[in-house]
């Protein structure tokens, strides 16, 4: 543990950044200098360009306890993004908390490809976003396609507040409408009314969540866990989405490696799908499968 709070009058941005790094080094953190520098950029209210800018400027008393505060608790094992309370996302800057799923980048991709969807199609629109969580993906379209509504759907009362929480912070509140739902069962109302239903669903297959890293078994295991083989959700929602698509609507999934010949498989099977595509992330994993209703 940490108890030492470090002296302001000889504790410069360069010294603490050093020494903050080797202590999250020495915790087993896997990115120790980023999430030192975020915590700076925190500490200072600046930016990670400012930190290296003024390298020679010392921290106050409050700002060097608010350093030790963090990294005591990040050595633990909390995610550094429960403990700052937001994550960066694209271009916004969401609140988040525990109880919620952590957005990722992989999920860029899928707000991006829904988005070439929707400026293909132009006008209004009308998308569903099915497990929205922190509202990532669901604010993330409405601020940047101003002709959509969104739906976003979770079962989690933590993720409704947070969703509307982040819309009202960039705006789309009247945009964005928060909605207890188990997947689409809730949404009644829009059966046959959908340009678009788009979700990033629980993936992980049951058995594989006692094994994955400290930092994920922090997040609600109802937003992790996907069943026997990480496929219920996906099942759950091919099958229901045909009935609130509109004829040539989208489907849009974000998945776990390895499952896209199975997701695939899913959409063939319903028989009311064409233009199925996969989609690969940045590492060249498949990461994005899109559909079309016919």
């Amino acid at each position: 543990m940490i108890d030492k709070v470090l002296d302001v009058t000889s504790e410069t941005i360069h010294h603490v950044l050093t020494w903050a790094t080797l202590w999250l080094e020495g915790g087993a953190v896997l990115h120790p200098q980023v999430e030192a520098e975020r915590i700076l950029e925190d500490a200072l209210g600046c930016s990670r360009a400012e930190l290296y800018l003024n390298r020679k400027h010392a921290l106050t008393q409050a700002e060097l306890e608010f350093v030790n505060k963090v990294i005591k608790e990040r050595l633990t094992g909390k995610p550094l993004q429960y403990i700052l309370g937001h994550q960066q996302f694209g271009h916004l800057d969401l609140a988040c908390r525990e109880g919620v799923l952590i957005p990722r980048p992989e999920t860029e991709l899928l707000v991006e490809a829904a988005l070439s969807e929707l400026n293909n199609l132009g006008g209004p629109r009308t998308v569903a976003d099915i497990g929205s969580g922190t509202g990532a993906i669901a604010v993330s379209i409405a601020y940047e396609y101003k002709q959509v509504k969104v739906y976003a759907a979770d079962i989690s009362a933590e993720a409704i507040s947070l969703t509307e929480e982040n819309a009202r912070t960039y705006g789309v509140d009247s945009r964005v409408h928060a909605i207890a739902s188990d997947v689409l069962s809730g949404l009644g109302d829009l059966r046959g009314r959908l340009d678009m239903v788009v979700s990033n669903p629980p993936y992980i297959p049951r058995s594989e969540l006692a094994a994955l890293q400290r930092e994920v078994q922090f997040e609600p295991a109802e937003a992790l866990d996907g069943g026997e083989d990480g496929l219920d959700f996906y099942r759950n929602i091919v099958r229901q989405s045909p009935e609130f698509l509109l004829p040539c609507g989208m489907l849009l999934f974000e998945i776990g490696i390895n499952q896209a010949p199975h997701i695939v498989a899913l959409l063939k099977e319903v028989g009311c799908f064409k233009d199925i595509e996969v989609r690969k992330d940045y590492r060249g994993i498949d990461r994005i499968v899109t559909a079309r209703k016919a």
